[in-house]
């Protein structure tokens, strides 16, 4: 789920900017489910694809690759308006992003 090569050198380059960077990364996208479930339940895919497109970029940058290439499937659900798809699919990102949050919180 995380390329921990790459967040180690992350890490080195940060140095102590790295575990605020983190911490930020987690409190952001607790926030980004409420707001793509909401989203959806008033049908705008719209808004659901800028925040699902929103965790893709922050997830790619804390090196969580596979969080962010699925959070690019939801993304292109929203932009299609598959609504009967989106609401499992948010579902099956959120467990993903909560592996990879107890993963980044365990490196910390």
């Amino acid at each position: 789920m995380i390329d921990f090569e790459s967040l180690n050198m992350l890490k080195e380059i940060m140095e102590e900017e790295f575990q605020p960077l983190i911490e930020l990364y987690i409190r952001d996208s607790d926030r980004r489910f409420p707001d793509m479930r909401k989203a959806l339940s008033e049908g705008d895919c719209e808004s659901v694809r800028m925040t699902v497109h929103s965790l893709k970029g922050a997830s790619s940058n804390v090196c969580a690759v596979d969080l962010a290439e699925q959070a690019h499937t939801v993304e292109k659900m929203a932009i299609d308006g598959a609504v009967n798809q989106l609401g499992g699919a948010i579902d099956r990102l959120e467990q993903s992003y909560l592996h990879v949050r107890e993963q980044l919180s365990e490196f910390l």
